[in-house]
Formats: structure tokens, C-alpha cells, sequence
């Protein structure tokens, strides 16, 4: 028994919750449509509210735009389109009233198509001119007791961007958002009806930190700043953007296999002559170069302003590739030509280019003048011998043309080499200090500093 009313009493107590619920809610309606009727008729002998007329003579805009995803990021064509929320705050004293005799109503919401707003215009949009809260779709407005509004306008927005992609695959860029109140735009510079300004809060956490939720790109935001127009002194509020490039996938497929292909064409002068396969290798290398810069060029941003600094390396390196089919192509002409003789003082210069180091490339085609396989084992004396023995047979002539290549081969070698490590390792100190002075940029946008151009 005692049971059946602890069970009754519960549901008593729930009906009357319930009870309590519904009478709040309906005196939170009716106060709420009174205070609406209230704000928006006659009241104390004023005029009824009017939605054309701005509250004041000059009125006082704050804003803030919320970032809330990339979309994309064309920097060929300039296009930055993101998703992101603008929240815009006003006064209007018309909306005001005294929460003492409203049952401490604190705010209350009204249509946008009931009261006045401003009419905020994105000023450098990628397609066409638009203002932004002058749409079709209907958003709500909450006005404070002292008469302040709050909007937020949630959508896709699409602006122009100055791309700079010099530094490609670790180019970074700065986009920027700019908000004006469309008014400002038809009176003269020294008369505009409207100031704006910029809220001290953002409803993000982490809004300042890097994102990365896309594939391509790394981006943040800045702390955003009000910036005058170059040609007019008029405000506008910038919302800077700072995308980076991930540079992990143009290092796997494009930097380390061009390198790669850079020194294996250097293999080329490691090859005997007489096998007759120096040429065909070379241009092998040659037209591989030719196909994997096909394939590059649907990677590299396709603009010319600036140029990609990677664009020019790899035309070096395939200027290098051409060079040393020529130079292939020579040192195997010179290889078999035996019937004309080379001047001595070429032959004093073989002699003292063979005192630098072994031979490496061509086979001597004469027992005389080879070294066997004992030779290179033996002491300094027996090497000193056989090196006599090389230089006193180059007045032979039929191992002239021959002793040439081999010094050719050499040259050309090491020609082709310092060339490519001095590419590979200012390439490799550009990128470091590239990453240096990006981290120490980042710190404040550009835009903010040095104002629009």
C-alpha cells in the first residue's frame, strides 16, 4: 500500500512539473508577442517602428567571421572558396525596453525581413557583387533588452586570392576576406553613414590554430584588422586566411625522382665505348626526363606570375641531360677516329690530366698501354714505372684518340657532377630557410601590415 502511494504521488508531482512547464511557456509567449507588438507599433506616443530608416545618424557595425572549413583553394586562378559564418552586432535603441516590466524578458528574436540591418557587402568576391544578409532566405535576429542586435550569416564564400606559388612545393599564401557595409560605398569618403569595427570574441577555440582537415592545404587564421582602401579612405574590415602547401606528396613524386634521374645519367660515363650502348642510354635518360616533365606539368600550378623557382630547375635539368648526349656523342666520334695524329702539346696535357687519378671509362685498346690487373697491386715504384710507361706510349699514334676520351670522359664527368650537386644542395638550403622565414611570416598577415595594394 505504501508502495501504490509513493507511485502516485510521483505521478502528481510529474502532472504538476508538466503544469508549471506549459504556464511558463505560454506567459514566455505572450510576453514575448506583447513586447513584438510593443517594439514594433506605437508606443509612448512615438511612431511606429519603420524598417527603412536606420536607428541612427551614424551607426556603429561590429563583425567577425567565423572560419569553419576550406572548400577550395585554385591558385592558378586565383579562387578561394571557404564555408564560414559572419556574426554582425548593432545597436538599435528602437528595440530596447525595460526587462522589469516584461518578466525579465532578456531578448527576444525577430525576422530579418521586420526590422532594419546593414547591408554588408563581400568586397572582392571571385564571381559577382553580392551583399550578403540582402538574400532570400529569412534569418533571425536576437535583439538584447538595451537594444543590441545580434546576426549570423552562415554560407559559401567565394573571394579572389593573390596566389604565390614561387616557391613551389612550399609556397604559402595569404587570402583575405573584406567586409564593408554597402552603404559607405555610395557616399563620399568623408561622409559615410556607417562605422564598423571588429568583435573581441570568436565563438572557435581554435580558430588561430593550424587546421588539417583538407589533403592539400594547412590553413588559419589570423587576427583580423581593419584596413583603408588603396584609392579612397574608406575602412574595411579584413579577415586574413594563411594556407600552406603539404609538401610531402610534390617531394615523393616530383624533387626526389627528377634527382635521381639527374645522377643517373651520370652513370653513362662509367660505360665502356666499345660496347656501343653509351648513346642509346643517354637518350634513354634523355626522353625519360621528357616524359616525367609531361607528367609534372599537370602538377605545377599552371601561372607564369609568378613563375614556380621548381619550373627552372627542372629545365636545368634537362638542359644537363641534352648536354651529355652531345657530350657522349662527341667522345664517342673522337673514339674511333684513328687515322689523324693530335698535336704534342695536347699530349703533354693527357699526360698530366692522367697524373690526377685512374681511368675510369675507356679501355685502352693496346696491351702496351693497359694496366693489368698485377700492376694495380703493386708498390709505388712498379706504379711510378707503368705511369712512365702510359706517358711515353701516348706518342704512339694510334692510342691518341683513345687517351683523349678517357680525358673526356673524365672532364665531362666531373663537369656534370658539381653541376648537379651544386643544384641539389641549394635547393636543399633554400628549402630550409624557406621553412625558417615561413614559421616567422606567419606570426602577423601581411595584409594587416602592410595595408592592400
Amino acid at each position: 500500500m505504501f508502495c501504490l502511494d509513493a507511485v502516485l504521488l510521483l505521478m502528481v508531482c510529474v502532472k504538476i512539473s508538466k503544469l508549471e512547464n506549459s504556464i511558463l511557456n505560454d506567459l514566455y509567449l505572450r510576453n514575448t508577442a506583447s513586447l513584438q507588438d510593443l517594439l514594433m507599433n506605437e508606443r509612448d506616443r512615438k511612431l511606429s517602428y519603420r524598417k527603412n530608416i536606420p536607428p541612427s545618424p551614424m551607426v556603429s557595425i561590429d563583425l567577425y567571421f567565423e572560419l569553419l572549413s576550406l572548400n577550395e583553394f585554385d591558385e592558378a586562378r586565383g579562387r578561394f572558396e571557404c564555408n564560414g559564418m559572419l556574426r554582425l552586432n548593432w545597436s538599435d535603441r528602437r528595440l530596447s525596453w525595460d526587462i522589469s516590466e516584461f518578466n525579465n524578458t532578456m531578448a527576444i528574436p525577430f525576422m530579418s525581413s521586420e526590422v532594419w540591418k546593414p547591408q554588408i557587402s563581400l568586397l572582392n568576391t571571385f564571381s559577382k557583387f553580392i551583399i550578403i544578409n540582402d538574400r532570400k532566405e529569412e534569418s533571425v535576429i536576437w535583439f538584447t533588452s538595451d537594444g543590441i542586435a545580434n546576426l549570423m550569416i552562415a554560407g559559401v564564400y567565394d573571394v579572389t586570392c593573390d596566389p604565390n606559388v614561387k616557391y613551389f612545393p612550399f609556397d604559402s599564401h595569404e587570402c583575405v576576406l573584406l567586409f564593408i557595409p554597402f552603404e559607405n560605398l555610395l557616399f563620399p569618403d568623408d561622409a559615410s553613414p556607417f562605422t564598423i569595427g571588429i568583435m573581441k570574441d570568436s565563438i572557435i577555440k581554435d580558430n588561430f590554430e593550424d587546421r588539417d582537415d583538407d589533403g592539400k592545404w594547412i590553413y588559419k587564421t589570423t587576427n583580423p584588422c581593419i584596413v583603408k582602401l588603396p584609392n579612397r579612405k574608406l575602412s574595411v574590415v579584413a579577415f586574413p586566411v594563411i594556407i600552406h602547401r603539404r609538401s610531402t606528396f610534390a617531394l615523393v613524386n616530383i624533387i626526389l625522382p627528377v634527382m635521381m634521374l639527374g645522377f643517373l645519367n651520370l652513370t653513362v660515363f662509367f660505360q665502356p665505348v666499345q660496347a656501343g650502348e653509351r648513346i642509346s642510354f643517354s637518350i634513354t635518360v634523355l626522353l625519360s626526363f621528357t616524359v616525367f616533365m609531361i607528367y609534372i606539368g599537370e602538377i605545377i600550378p599552371e601561372t607564369s606570375n609568378p613563375m614556380p623557382l621548381l619550373s627552372y630547375v627542372l629545365v636545368f635539368k634537362l638542359g644537363c641531360s641534352t648536354c651529355i648526349v652531345i657530350a657522349i656523342t662527341i667522345v664517342t666520334r673522337l673514339f674511333h677516329r684513328e687515322k689523324r695524329k693530335v698535336s704534342p702539346w695536347v699530349h703533354r696535357l693527357l699526360a698530366r690530366f692522367f697524373n690526377m687519378g685512374p681511368c675510369f671509362s675507356c679501355r685502352e685498346r693496346d696491351e702496351g698501354v693497359s694496366k693489368t690487373r698485377d700492376e694495380k697491386n703493386a708498390s709505388r715504384d712498379s706504379e711510378q714505372e707503368s705511369y712512365n710507361e702510359v706517358t711515353h706510349s701516348l706518342d704512339e699514334p694510334k692510342d691518341d684518340w683513345g687517351r683523349m676520351c678517357l680525358a673526356l670522359d673524365k672532364l665531362f664527368f666531373l663537369f656534370f657532377l658539381s653541376l648537379l650537386l651544386m643544384e641539389s644542395v641549394s635547393y636543399i638550403i633554400a628549402y630550409f630557410i624557406i621553412s625558417a622565414s615561413k614559421g616567422h611570416n606567419n606570426a602577423e598577415s601581411q595584409i594587416c601590415t602592410n595595408g592592400l595594394e
